[in-house]
């Protein structure tokens, strides 16, 4: 969503959380907090060692007050002052200094203390009905939506991201419209017929429109298309390479509802092409050259999307290489990114950044998902789980609308995107309360359960009920007070994305199943 990104409602948080030295190529932290919006907990700031120096120090200033922390290591954890600042801005410098007091090295920069979350007082609203109107807007907008491209009975959103925009992105957008129209089916709602078609739709659309039998990505799926091409945007000719297992993930749930063999066989297939990329280390590339194999980007921290699509297969028969090809990319995920905390973001319409310039929450949850289903088998997975779920709260969860490092006075708890798209999404807030979700029947701690209801309700409480909007979630972010979108595009559209409206609709169908099963105690 860098592509459209422009701020309307941010004043001067935007800007100000944009420059400085937490993203300049010249900053001497080489922690992956380098460009940190914000912290709930208190971080720890690694600083590249300087020759002569011989003690390193942290100076925290907020309003009228000051507080420093200070180590002869170039590791400063302001833990023990952390207690002291208020929730808000603050500018924290880090200082290099030699053994008389001088200071041999120092930048600065501005951050946020962002609150952290307060407990679930308010009643449950109705997830399931919020969702029911939006499926309701989204089979409207299938052949009524305003698009500069579209083709005959073709659902708008397979060339359009959201009403109007001239790109979109098949695989983001055609497994997340099939997951809300499977699961509104699942939940037995009111436009089922519809809804299957129109998921039998995309996923028919993708089996003609795909590269050709050739190249190093035979029958592989596009990544970006825009007015009647298949390819465009950042991504050119080249394709996201896992994002098609993402995509083929949902193929295989459609074949389970419909029996469809062409979907299971092309899920198979992607899956073994896939595989033929993996890395030594397990690790895939980003991006790729269908036709000659070139890799134009490397690091791509998503693999759990091949590991998921992997595992649902293993459901119709268990493919001993594929299994393997997973569990590496497993390791390599707990082995390097888990440690490292390199969840580079990789999205379609993002260029290349430098590593931690833009971090990203999306590639987490899988994961997370994963350790907890699969927690018998290790017992370090649920652990990790959980701290991986806090590091995403710490630097990506917006809690309240006294969150100054959003650019919208919104309600939350809602999720943001990634550090160069920092608005909070309706979207990622569905993927959290997904994780949420299994983290509490992993672990049956309340507040996870808490937290994914609250969650939905801030979903809903950004709903348009009436008017031109009925029906669509927030993208982008609604001011509280005034009902106002943070983001419109540069023609004054309310840029609310198919794809991530539908994500809404999974989640919510999801938490009101899962608690309408839970007992009275734990609700």
């Amino acid at each position: 969503m860098k592509q459209m990104m422009r701020l309307v409602a941010a004043g001067t948080v935007g800007a100000a959380l944009q420059g400085g030295a937490a993203d300049s190529p010249t900053s001497c932290i080489t922690s992956w907090n380098v460009a940190s919006k914000q912290f709930i907990d208190p971080p720890v700031f690694r600083v590249l060692p300087l020759p002569g120096a011989s003690q390193y120090r942290a100076v925290v200033r907020q309003e009228d007050r000051s507080w420093s922390a200070s180590s002869k290591t170039p590791i400063l954890d302001l833990a023990c002052i952390w207690p002291e600042v208020k929730t808000g801005w603050f500018s924290l410098t880090l200082d290099c200094l030699s053994g008389e007091g001088g200071v041999l090295r120092s930048e600065s920069s501005p951050r946020v203390k962002a609150p952290d979350f307060k407990g679930f007082t308010e009643p449950p609203a109705n997830w399931a009905a919020a969702a029911d109107r939006n499926i309701a807007y989204l089979i409207h907008a299938a052949d009524h939506a305003p698009a500069p491209y579209r083709e005959t009975d073709v659902p708008v959103w397979i060339w359009s991201a959201y009403p109007g925009y001239n790109l979109s992105y098949p695989c983001i957008t055609i497994n997340n419209l099939a997951w809300a129209f499977l699961a509104h089916i699942a939940n037995d709602g009111p436009q089922k017929t519809e809804a299957l078609r129109l998921a039998r739709a995309g996923a028919d659309w993708v089996l003609e429109h795909r590269q050709l039998n050739s190249g190093a990505l035979p029958l592989f799926p596009c990544s970006t298309v825009t007015l009647g091409k298949l390819e465009g945007g950042n991504e050119d000719s080249s394709v996201n390479l896992l994002r098609a297992a993402w995509l083929a993930s949902s193929f295989v749930d459609l074949y389970e509802a419909t029996r469809h063999e062409p979907y299971l066989a092309y899920a198979r297939h992607i899956a073994e092409v896939t595989a033929k990329f993996q890395n030594g280390d397990g690790s895939f590339p980003y991006r790729v050259n269908p036709k000659t194999g070139a890799v134009v980007e490397q690091y791509n921290c998503g693999a759990m999307e091949f590991v998921e699509l992997v595992e649902k297969l293993d459901r119709f028969g268990r493919d001993v290489r594929m299994s393997m090809a997973a569990q590496r990319a497993l390791e390599w995920l707990l082995a390097y990114v888990c440690t490292t905390h390199n969840w580079k973001a990789a999205y379609e319409d993002v260029g290349e950044q430098r590593f931690y310039a833009n971090l990203s929450q999306m590639a987490v949850m899988p994961l997370i998902h994963y350790l907890c289903r699969h927690q018998e088998e290790d017992p370090s997975y649920l652990p990790t789980a959980m701290r991986l779920n806090r590091w995403v709260e710490d630097q990506f969860v917006m809690f309240g609308p006294d969150d100054e490092a959003s650019p919208v006075r919104a309600k939350g708890p809602l999720v943001f995107e990634q550090f160069v798209c920092w608005y909070p999404m309706e979207g990622h807030t569905a993927n959290w309360i997904l994780a949420l979700i299994e983290l509490h029947k992993a672990s049956g701690k309340k507040e996870y359960l808490d937290k994914a209801m609250a969650a939905a309700n801030a979903i809903c409480a950004a709903q348009w009920v009436d008017g031109p909007l009925n029906g669509q979630f927030s993208t982008f972010g609604r001011d509280y007070r005034t009902g106002e979108s943070a983001y419109t595009d540069d023609a004054g559209v309310v840029a609310n994305w198919y794809n991530a409206n539908a994500s809404a609709d999974r989640a919510l169908y999801a938490l009101a199943q899962y608690v309408r099963g839970q007992p009275a105690s734990n609700k």
